[in-house]
């Protein structure tokens, strides 16, 4: 038995049927026999159980763990019999290390709603929680555990310009399913469940060959679609949409699906399985045209190094913003409040001498973080400053957190990182503020001594803008921005 000991310390970790075989042969027993030797197993061999298919554990010696030699051989043990963790890691992997905790149901193989034999996503989540393999990079936002393939330092910046980029694409395509016919208007929905699985655009279509009669009721059946954009699209990737239809045929197979993954690029490999399981690929250069896949680069390029490049070159947000409001049908809250952003950057481009787009900022001594959306540098002062670009008011419960939690975590990091220099926190609001919201901002402005506080609503802002010369950038405040707000 020492010998086993010796491989499984050597190894690093393996799991327990893989190790059942190897005893098998070297000890001339059954796999069963084995099995129960691993059960009895003693410290300083330890199993972690729960999470692989068919009862397995993985089986590590104590010296190994949480070393580098054990999260490789449990990273190789999850993507071969943990299904289900595994396709959470590489999404997360895919996505640059950030997902919405939201979104990434779209990339699970696990449902929204309970299915016999499947574990709920939720439950999901918080076992890989429990376990460690994923960690809160905020209270919305999961990032793996840096051993299995996590990144310390995400780019916060071009991981935003992916969101916007699919925020703008699943519109279009929902545009583009209903002028063909294949959905009725406004009945699309982003991040929707179907069949108990979660979607990141669904809408139910009555077309011939996907609808069922239930007597004289004529039932629809549902455009599904998921959508993988700004990283190489292989079969790994693209295994959760596959295993996810398989799933829902199983448990509800009179439930007819027409299953579509949008992609900006796909492996050949990956292309065929998709094809053979009757996956329609829209690829969103041949759907939408070679104009509107520039014009996706061009706002990834721009939102991912919007600092350099409103400082350097800002007519470049100009430029984007005119070819925005003429390819994009509509304008979602989502894109608009980001895009917002790049806004106010340009407007302090003209002033300051350094400045910083979606800046992740974080206390050492508290590991505390938070995201400043502009943060502009001057001579004598730093700007940090909250943007919301959004056609409702900002409400008491936001600027009261805004205040006493936000404000204090980022001017702990600024004194010290710029000890010489004033403070001010401002908050932009295309929507306003509620009446009780301004009425907090505005005594907190008058008895703040240690820094200053600014806030600007609709009006404000049109006054701020008017102060530059730059009519287009007027212009596109006015109508992208500010054009829907009463």
């Amino acid at each position: 038995m020492t010998k086993i000991v010796t491989h499984i310390r050597k190894n690093g970790g393996i799991l327990s049927g893989d190790l059942s075989r190897i005893m098998s042969k070297k000890y001339g027993i059954t796999e069963e026999a084995a099995r129960k030797r691993i059960e009895r197993f003693k410290s300083p061999i330890h199993k972690l159980k729960g999470i692989f298919s068919d009862k397995k554990s993985f089986i590590y010696h104590s010296d190994d763990y949480q070393t580098e030699e054990y999260y490789d051989g449990l990273l190789a043990a999850i993507m071969s019999d943990a299904k289900r963790i595994g396709a959470i890691i590489t999404a997360i992997k895919f996505h640059h290390g950030l997902v919405n905790i939201k979104e990434l149901a779209n990339y699970s193989i696990s449902p929204i709603s309970r299915i016999d034999g499947h574990m709920k996503f939720d439950t999901l989540i918080e076992l890989l929680l429990k376990n460690d393999f994923v960690r809160k990079y905020d209270d919305e936002t999961l990032g793996l555990n840096a051993m299995l393939g996590g990144k310390p330092n995400p780019n916060l910046s071009h991981i935003k310009a992916i969101e916007l980029s699919k925020a703008i694409v699943l519109q279009r395509f929902e545009i583009w399913s209903k002028n063909i016919g294949l959905t009725s208007f406004k009945k699309g929905k982003n991040n929707n469940v179907v069949g108990g699985f979660q979607f990141a655009f669904s809408a139910p279509t009555y077309i011939d060959g996907l609808t069922r009669y239930k007597g004289n009721v004529k039932n629809p059946g549902f455009l599904i679609a998921d959508i993988l954009l700004g990283n190489d699209t292989n079969e790994e990737t693209v295994s959760f949409f596959l295993r996810k239809i398989a799933a829902i045929k199983a448990s509800n197979p009179v439930l007819d699906l027409f299953p579509v993954i949008i992609v900006d690029g796909i492996k050949t490999k990956a292309l065929n399985k998709l094809k053979s399981n009757g996956v329609l690929i829209a690829s969103v250069k041949e759907l939408f045209g070679n104009e509107y896949s520039e014009l996706l680069k061009s706002l990834i390029n721009t939102v991912t190094n919007a600092g350099a490049i409103l400082k350097k070159d800002p007519e470049q947000y100009i430029n984007l913003m005119e070819k925005l409001t003429k390819l994009v049908d509509g304008k979602t809250n989502n894109l608009r409040g980001d895009l917002f952003e790049l806004a106010v950057g340009y407007y302090y481009s003209k002033y300051c001498r350094n400045l910083d787009i979606s800046k992740r900022v974080t206390l050492q001594e508290t590991n505390q973080s938070k995201e400043i959306d502009v943060l502009a540098v001057f001579e004598n002062e730093v700007k940090i400053v909250e943007c919301k670009g959004y056609n409702y008011p900002v409400d008491i419960d936001y600027i009261e957190h805004y205040i006493s939690n936000k404000i204090v975590i980022i001017r702990k990091w600024a004194l010290n990182v710029y000890p010489e220099k004033s403070l001010t926190f401002e908050i932009w609001s295309t929507g306003g503020f509620t009446e009780a919201a301004e009425k907090k901002l505005a005594t907190a402005k008058v008895k703040t001594k240690k820094y200053d506080i600014e806030y600007f609503n609709k009006q404000k802002i049109l006054e701020k803008a008017n102060g530059i010369n730059s009519p287009k950038f007027k212009e596109i405040l006015r109508d992208y921005f500010l054009k829907e707000i009463a």
